[in-house]
């Protein structure tokens, strides 16, 4: 806010969050990869991406009505506040040992080394060159898994009020129901976390329960996209857009748990490198919803349409390609 009339200042300081930003995410990632044992992984993804999204419902919901001054002065300092939480409380620990518990070693013995993703890792942390992280097929399926997720996701982020009142008619208190997909998101991916890994001590492989919940969270959502842009009333459209939210918390235990799998000791490195693909979505999605609305007339289905195929090219390729082996 004191930077509000400097235009300058402002860009600068946006630039600088956006680097704060870039470097939470892959630092928990690495930390997850190396301390959360193979049989909580999904569990811990989970809570992760729920949390992710609580904060966003929060944010929705009370910024409306503070002044938007504010808005940035309470975040921020949340935020100054949990940093010096965490410096105080951290502690360095040793990587979870392989193998860690007894009844997973069990389990782990019964499962192939090459496909289940349970057993410890070798570090390679400084013969990997940077060419690695796109040089390897498994790698790139769970970049276009999250590239794919990520369209569906910030079309719904940006334009569902837009969508609502504009092409529905929904008043102001309606667009309030714009939270409910953010909610069944949280609760979705700490259940599908929980569900994964009972998944894995009932020995299933690692690697069949990463493309499960990567199909049920590519295509699940990519249906009920479809079924949103036919809606005509208020009251399925946001079902429909709720439960593709929901469904789309999935791939916490899917391809994002996946990083920790094929790359253990760089899953930081390797979810930069998808986040960072995964935002050009971002970028292009606003200006080329659009376009598409405009050019179509005013019909938003190409918009969903192309949000559908995304996804369901995501599932196919994150199905074929993808790997629980050890690559970095």
């Amino acid at each position: 806010p004191l930077c509000a009339n400097w235009f300058g200042a402002l860009v600068l300081c946006r630039v600088l969050l956006g680097i704060g930003e870039g470097l939470g995410l892959p630092s928990i990632f690495h930390l997850f990869a190396l301390r959360v044992p193979a049989e909580m992984r999904s569990t811990a993804f989970g809570y992760l991406v729920a949390f992710g999204s609580a904060g966003q419902t929060i944010a929705a919901l009370a910024c409306p009505h503070l002044p938007w001054q504010l808005s940035f002065y309470s975040f921020g300092c949340a935020g100054l506040l949990w940093s010096l939480v965490w410096l105080l409380l951290y502690r360095e620990a040793a990587a979870v040992p392989p193998l860690q518990q007894r009844s997973f070693q069990q389990l782990a013995e019964q499962q192939s080394a090459g496909e289940s993703g349970l057993h410890g890792f070798e570090s390679q942390a400084s013969s990997v060159r940077w060419t690695e992280f796109i040089s390897h097929w498994p790698l790139w399926a769970i970049y276009i898994a999250h590239f794919t997720m990520n369209w569906s996701n910030y079309i719904i982020m940006n334009w569902l009020p837009t969508y609502l009142s504009k092409t529905l008619g929904a008043d102001k208190n309606q667009i309030m129901f714009t939270a409910v997909p953010y909610i069944l998101n949280s609760f979705v991916g700490i259940g599908a976390g929980y569900f994964s890994d009972a998944l894995i001590r009932e020995r299933w492989t690692a690697l069949s329960v990463r493309r499960l919940m990567t199909f049920v969270g590519l295509v699940g959502p990519g249906v009920l996209i479809l079924l949103f842009a036919g809606s005509s009333s208020i009251a399925l459209a946001v079902l429909f857009i709720s439960l593709s939210m929901g469904l789309s918390a999935c791939n916490s235990s899917g391809h994002l748990a996946n990083h920790a799998e094929v790359a253990p000791g760089h899953a930081g490195i390797t979810f930069a490198v998808s986040n960072a693909l995964a935002t050009i979505p971002g970028v292009l999605c606003g200006p080329l919803t659009a376009e598409l609305v405009t050019k179509s007339g005013g019909r938003w289905f190409p918009v969903y349409i192309l949000a559908g195929l995304m996804n369901l090219v995501g599932a196919v390729v994150y199905v074929s390609q993808s790997s629980a082996t050890q690559l970095l």
